[in-house]
């Protein structure tokens, strides 16, 4: 059984994501709802939810300050909210999930689907490393110094994205090339790590490859990149000829 507490300012809102977890989400589940992120706080503590459903605006105390003063965390986090960039940037980068409102019932089951099978392999709670690099990012005043999150089978990393030389992806797996550490594998896709990166100077050149420009040392009239760390890749026949002038430039 899960046990989730909505924290919305709203509380129609909450109201509505009641409904729609009950709906739509399969299982036994228990929901409690707040409008009010100091009651919030309390419920934590009395109500001990395995999932917290956390509105990020809410005047007085939003919901990265609810966090910071939650004394426990044997919880996990699904923020909702609408559109903020600089925020679902800082979510992104650390590896937690978000919802934008109004909510999307895929996007909703996804989520809480992720949770339940954190809590089959008791790994609720585990997001205290992820909550912090998110604290962190939202304390950068520019997006550049932001530091991305990789949760591995090995555990969490945190890196910066100029020391990211290039990335692979295979299937639902993407591998990460590093200038000082050894190569990781993490269970996501190349294409959710080319939209985290596309503002961190990345270029998907070939369907496999997303490359760190800072790190191409030489392009051959074939469209081989050659890299820092020795890698030569290959640059997709449709993107050939507007790579090799972009590194021309």
């Amino acid at each position: 059984m899960i046990k989730i507490l909505i924290v919305d300012d709203e509380l129609s809102a909450g109201r509505i994501l009641k409904i729609l977890i009950e709906k739509h989400i399969a299982g036994e589940k228990q929901i409690e709802i707040s409008n009010k992120p100091a009651e919030a706080l309390l419920l934590l503590k009395m109500y001990q939810p395995t999932l917290v459903m956390l509105d990020i605006e809410m005047p007085g105390m939003n919901g990265f300050d609810f966090l910071n003063q939650a004394t426990e965390w044997n919880f996990d986090v699904i923020f909702t909210t609408a559109y903020d960039r600089y925020a679902i940037k800082a979510i992104r980068f650390s590896a937690l999930d978000y919802l934008l409102k109004p909510i999307d019932i895929v996007d909703l089951q996804n989520a809480v689907n992720r949770h339940l099978v954190k809590i089959q392999t008791k790994e609720t709670g585990s997001q205290l490393p992820l909550m912090n690099n998110l604290i962190y990012n939202l304390q950068q005043k520019d997006l550049q110094q932001f530091k991305l999150a990789l949760s591995t089978s090995e555990g969490i990393f945190l890196y910066e994205p100029a020391g990211i030389i290039a990335l692979e992806g295979s299937s639902n797996y993407t591998k990460f090339y590093f200038v000082k550490h050894k190569t990781l594998v993490v269970a996501k896709t190349l294409k959710e790590y080319e939209d985290i990166l596309q503002e961190h100077n990345f270029l998907r050149v070939h369907k496999s490859y997303l490359v760190n420009k800072a790190h191409v040392i030489k392009v051959d009239k074939e469209g081989i990149l050659e890299l820092s760390n020795q890698m030569h890749i290959p640059v997709s026949r449709r993107r050939k000829n507007e790579i090799i002038h972009w590194f021309g430039k």
